[in-house]
Parts: structure tokens; C-alpha cells; sequence
């Protein structure tokens, strides 16, 4: 296998890795917020805390964690078409946020 396909594949590895860890927690913290403020939590809207906090930190984190995920995709994605001798897709992720 190419060196750099693996070193890819070890990227798109830590980076889901990474991202488990930053969901957990954050999910984690959102539980722990419900208990203080019952009814915080609704089905159609999530929590991301105010700026500063705990509960924003580790949102940031997680959304940070996702775009690393995304980038880590892609360039795997362009490795396997490179070995391939194919042009690669691009596609783009757009994130607007608020």
C-alpha cells in the first residue's frame, strides 16, 4: 500500500477518534446541564451554552473535531483517486454559522 495513502487512513482514524471523544463530552455536559435546568432540553433545538461556558467549550470543540473529520474524508478520498490515476471529486462543506 502507498505510505501516503496509510498516513491518510491514520488521519481519518484519529479524527473520528477525536470526534467521539468531543461528542462524548459534550453530550456528557448536556445531561449534566438538564439536571440543573430541567426543560432546557427540547427535541427540536440543542443546548450550546453561552459564550465562555463549559457547555459552549466543548460545542466549539466537537464542531471543531467535525471539520477536522470532514478535511481528514476528503483527503483520503483524493489519495485512493490519485493511486487510482483518477481526478478527484471535489467537494466542498459549508458551515454557516450564527
Amino acid at each position: 500500500m502507498h505510505s501516503y495513502l496509510e498516513i491518510r487512513k491514520r488521519m481519518l482514524f484519529k479524527a473520528v477518534r477525536r470526534y467521539t471523544l468531543a461528542d462524548m463530552a459534550w453530550r456528557q455536559s448536556l445531561e449534566q446541564a438538564a439536571t440543573l435546568v430541567p426543560g432546557a432540553m427540547g427535541r427540536s433545538y440543542l443546548m450550546i451554552g453561552n459564550p465562555g461556558s463549559r457547555v459552549r467549550r466543548l460545542f466549539d470543540e466537537r464542531d471543531r473535531a467535525i471539520q477536522r473529520l470532514t478535511a481528514a474524508q476528503a483527503k483520503l478520498h483524493e489519495a485512493r483517486a490519485r493511486i487510482g490515476g483518477q481526478q478527484a471529486e471535489a467537494h466542498i462543506l459549508l458551515i454557516a454559522r450564527h
